[in-house]
């Protein structure tokens, strides 16, 4: 017998805004314990909720079990072209090289260091594994050592929620110190040798408080040294320091207005740089007791960099002078100044590639780096010493895998010092192309395309689409080896570059945000035209996929061309936006109003994030299969959203295309933290798609 697809109840919900009225007979999926599960606590105050979540598990366990033996060779073939026992590039920091290793049947990496030389004994400083163990989930994130190399500061969560805890480890012994700060954002800094600076987290996960531990005398022992003004609220805080450590930076940031405080090593005291609002930011690195500031002030949406005295006396406008006028072709990304030279990332905007410049600020002589293939990605390691002539970067491409360079900024040489070696990968089977797609307004639209060299362009093939555009996150034309297995069984791999990224620049992002937004999802279906025009493929033979916003993305084309896809994979998909953006008591509401619009004060926000809401949109039409990934211990996209989406297309639809809720009990927004899992997770997905087009 067939099992039957679960139904959700339905109780009427009435929402009232701005003089319309809406049903949401969903809502009552959102359960009142929710920041629980937040915190690994999975008491449902409804039982119903968890009796349904169980029940759309077990159902796309059922109609997924006739491809399990397709789950398993997809896992084999994505683990085979995984070197299980491998070495990162070794960085050198003072008296020490740094890696990491990963071993054969192990899920975490292993952090290790030598002394003085790569021939030296290898110390194994910190192995996840080990941290991990009788944990479902754990996540590693920020860490570092002092500048003497002697402690280890390492941040860690257990539930897949944004929260981080803390902790010292004593390098000598090996052993972590007596305290732990929890419930912290994961930012912090190393003041001194023997102190840290931590950003605690607030009842909103943004941070407000900045604590000054002794690691000595730890936690009980802290001391407040800056509270983020009542102001700044709704923004987010993280620390970082310029490239010779000599200052302090304090970031606040939200969706369109940004904030750098600054205080000099030693002093404990920020104080406010610069406030930029409508989209109007700051990026600051010191360099000869003067700030250089990387900021897009006065429409300079190619960024220029300004100088101002260090003195805060003396950080007014009056006193910055601009020394980088702004190119109009080139957007510039970052900076970093070692030795005498400026090191910056820019990205070309009309070829969206990327370029390293280095220039001498003695003599104003510049150097470019950029790269051969048609789509790459270039970006700068640095060094560990400031003063240093030698830096590292880093360059790929889809069918280049990783290697690192070290360019020595005297002499303009860059030589490539490790290649990551991926097993049975040929690159010569396979063609990179970057292509432009026209979108409906004349924009030109960068798209990715990776296929077999011999691969018919017939329209015969099928093809997968990934794509973001939202918050100026670029997708880079990175090296994947999982791919593989799509496009060696003759898929045309694309990666839609779409407006709402950065990748032709900051207006580029601008373009893809607020009342531009539907820029974005035309933007997309006009990439997956192209590929149906110029024969990749053909309408209903494409798969896509996006996380997030582009899972927003995915619920938003969805909507508007169903018939052009065959198959959706969304990933902790936004799904439910204009109910989650008129709720200022969610946590990440209000800094998202300044990247969509706040439709509780705005009648004209509220009706056109209307008009794309995935959620909202939902109509009796016929649909394609879709899969919709989440976690339950989400607090960026929290669970309900793709249940509610769910639920909706099973009621609206017309057509018996599955469906599918896959909820992880153990996870949150980044999904498994450990190695196997994750390529699990990856050959469930392509499994999907390849029961959506009836292949084997």
């Amino acid at each position: 017998m067939t099992l039957k697809a679960p139904v959700a109840s339905k109780i009427d919900h009435i929402i009232k805004q701005h003089g319309t009225e809406r049903n949401d007979p969903y809502h009552w999926l959102r359960d009142e314990n929710w920041q629980k599960f937040i915190q690994g606590d999975l008491n449902f105050a409804n039982p119903e909720i968890k009796s349904y979540i169980d029940a759309e598990n077990t159902y796309k366990d059922a109609v997924m079990a006739g491809y399990k033996s397709v789950q398993k060779k997809l896992y084999d073939e994505i683990l085979s072209r995984i070197k299980e026992d491998d070495q990162s590039c070794p960085i050198r920091k003072g008296d020490y090289y740094y890696y990491s290793r990963e071993e054969k049947g192990k899920n975490y990496s292993i952090l290790c260091r030598k002394y003085q030389s790569l021939d030296a004994i290898e110390e194994i400083y910190f192995d996840i594994n080990t941290e991990a163990e009788n944990h479902d989930l754990y996540m590693f994130s920020a860490s570092s050592t002092n500048r003497s190399q002697t402690f280890f500061a390492y941040s860690f969560n257990l539930t897949g929620s944004m929260e981080r805890t803390v902790r010292i480890r004593d390098l000598s012994s090996g052993e972590d110190l007596a305290w732990e700060f929890p419930d912290s954002t994961g930012s912090f800094i190393w003041d001194d040798e023997e102190h840290l600076y931590i950003v605690e987290r607030d009842e909103a996960s943004r941070g407000r408080d900045i604590y000054r531990i002794n690691i000595h005398e730890g936690y009980e022992q802290r001391q407040l040294i800056f509270s983020k003004p009542d102001k700044y609220d709704s923004m987010f805080m993280s620390l970082s320091k310029t490239n010779d450590r000599n200052y302090y930076l304090l970031n606040l940031d939200s969706g369109s207005t940004h904030s750098v405080f600054v205080s000099e090593a030693g002093t404990q005291q920020f104080n406010e740089f610069a406030l930029g609002e409508n989209d109007v930011s700051f990026t600051l690195d010191h360099y000869q007791n003067e700030f250089y500031i990387l900021t897009n002030e006065s429409n300079a949406n190619n960024f220029k960099i300004m100088k101002c005295p260090a003195d805060h006396k003396k950080w007014g406008r009056e006193y910055w002078q601009e020394i980088l006028a702004e190119d109009p072709g080139l957007c510039l990304n970052s900076f970093q100044f070692y030795n005498r030279f400026l090191v910056s990332e820019k990205s070309n905007n009309q070829k969206a590639l990327d370029e390293i410049v280095v220039r001498d600020m003695e003599s104003g002589k510049e150097n470019v780096i950029s790269m051969p293939d048609e789509a790459y990605s270039l970006e700068v390691i640095g060094a560990w010493d400031h003063q240093s002539t030698k830096v590292m970067f880093d360059y790929e491409s889809p069918v280049r895998p990783e290697q690192v360079f070290e360019l020595d900024l005297e002499s303009g040489q860059a030589n490539c010092i490790y290649t990551h070696e991926v097993p049975n990968f040929d690159s010569s089977q396979y063609v990179v192309k970057r292509e432009f797609a026209k979108a409906r307004d004349g924009e030109r639209v960068p798209l990715t395309i990776i296929h077999r060299k011999d691969l018919p362009l017939d329209a015969s093939a099928k093809a997968l689409v990934y794509g973001y555009g939202s918050y100026g996150y670029g997708m880079s034309a990175s090296f994947s080896s999982k791919l593989y297995s799509l496009v060696d069984r003759g898929f045309v791999y694309a990666v839609a570059h779409i407006r709402g990224g950065d990748e032709k620049g900051y207006q580029w992002y601008l373009d893809g945000k607020m009342h531009k937004k539907m820029n974005t999802f035309y933007d997309f279906i006009d990439c997956c035209e192209h590929l149906v025009q110029n024969k990749y493929t053909s309408k209903g033979q494409i798969a896509i996929n996006g996380g997030s916003a582009g899972g927003l993305l995915m619920g938003a084309v969805t909507n508007i061309r169903p018939d052009l896809f065959g198959a959706v994979v969304a990933d902790v998909a936004f799904s439910d936006v204009i109910t989650t953006i008129s709720d200022a008591s969610l946590p990440l509401t209000p800094p998202e109003w300044e990247e969509w619009g706040n439709p509780i004060e705005s009648k004209a926000d509220f009706e056109y994030i209307s008009q794309y809401s995935p959620y909202d949109n939902i109509s009796a039409n016929n649909y394609p299969p879709m899969l919709f990934n989440s976690g339950v211990a989400d607090e960026q996209v929290t669970y309900w959203e793709p249940a509610k989406m769910v639920a909706k297309l099973r009621e609206k639809k017309t057509d018996s295309n599955h469906v599918l809720l896959n909820m992880n009990m153990h996870a949150g927004h980044a999904g498994a933290s450990k190695r196997y899992e994750w390529i699990d997770e990856v050959a469930f997905d392509y499994a999907f798609i390849f029961k959506c087009f009836g292949m084997s």
